[in-house]
């Protein structure tokens, strides 16, 4: 009777030290929140570019100018160089670059409309009352802003702009939808260095 108190007694002194297996220290927990939201994104992404090509797609068919993918994630048309443009009243204490390219820094005036890809007019210049902003300085959606880098007075060119780069998943709480790529259609009036 002994030896069975002693081998119960064992039995349950070596069944209350068992430890639990430890994960490895190098294993990264898994987010699943981050990586359904990542999964989400990526088809926001795939649909907003299927949306973008079909629009490029119904515009070549009757149009022979085509846009053309750039670095930063925009399609834009080329460029196309116009005479006799009018140009706005230039500010003192600049001077006209019509000669080169806009930089950074340089400031613009130009005429323009903003759609959305179903053809919905949202804003656009009226009268000739040209838009002045500095490019580079955040005073216009990012996709302009880069857009405008590298023409010259007198261009004329359309860019779609993905929401990204445009109003991004808000839109502008008003004509603009939220996660909705946009159409700028500008003609550059003047560009001066500061």
């Amino acid at each position: 009777m002994r030896a069975d108190i002693v081998i119960v007694f064992a039995v349950l002194l070596t069944a209350c030290c068992r430890t639990n297996p430890q994960l490895p220290s190098n294993r990264a927990e898994v987010d699943t929140v981050a990586a359904e939201l990542i999964d989400y994104n990526k088809l926001c992404i795939e649909d907003e570019r299927r949306e973008i090509e079909a629009y490029i797609d119904s515009v070549q068919k009757a149009d022979s100018v085509t846009f053309e993918l750039t670095d930063y994630g925009c399609y834009l048309r080329h460029p196309e160089s116009s005479e006799g443009v009018r140009h706005p009243e230039r500010s003192e204490g600049s001077h006209n670059v019509s000669e080169k390219p806009i930089q950074p820094g340089n400031e613009v005036a130009i005429a323009y409309s903003l759609e959305l890809l179903d053809g919905t007019i949202c804003s656009q210049t009226i009268n000739n009352k040209a838009k002045r902003f500095r490019v580079g300085k955040r005073e216009v959606v990012k996709g302009l802003d880069i857009a405008m880098e590298g023409k010259c007075e007198g261009d004329e060119f359309e860019v779609i702009i993905p929401y990204n780069l445009a109003y991004g998943v808000t839109g502008d709480r008003g004509c603009i939808p939220p996660m909705t790529p946009i159409l700028y259609r500008v003609k550059i009036l003047a560009a001066y260095e500061k």
